[in-house]
């Protein structure tokens, strides 16, 4: 993602598909590849304005997040896929998924309480 693409893609309003996913509405590929492309583009966009001593280990601990957020939703899928193929009786389903939204929902926590602190220096 460069240049021109780079600047249209991380324009782009994220907000609406961002509140799909938080009211628990799955996304088709095309809206799920939009949020994906417009939040790394605008992760690039940071990345290319921190500049400097201080910011270079920022922008490496943001490039190491967004590594490891691909991988992390790769290992989701996988997962799920695992899950569904064993053909779990319902009990097991269920148990399964309050697992896996058990650690999403964890892993939403600590970026809320994490960004509240952004709230705080405004």
């Amino acid at each position: 993602m460069f240049g021109r693409r780079l600047e249209l893609v991380g324009s782009m309003d994220l907000q609406p598909t961002m509140d799909k996913v938080h009211n628990g509405i799955a996304l088709d590929f095309a809206q799920y590849s939009l949020l994906r492309e417009g939040a790394d583009a605008k992760l690039y966009q940071l990345l290319g304005r921190l500049q400097g001593e201080p910011a270079a280990q920022a922008a490496h601990d943001l490039q190491t997040l967004q590594e490891a957020c691909q991988q992390l939703a790769h290992l989701l899928q996988a997962s799920c896929l695992t899950l569904r193929r064993l053909q779990l009786p319902p009990q097991d389903q269920r148990l399964a998924r309050e697992a896996l939204e058990g650690q999403l929902a964890c892993m939403q926590a600590c970026l809320r309480r994490s960004l509240g602190s952004f709230d705080a220096q405004a």
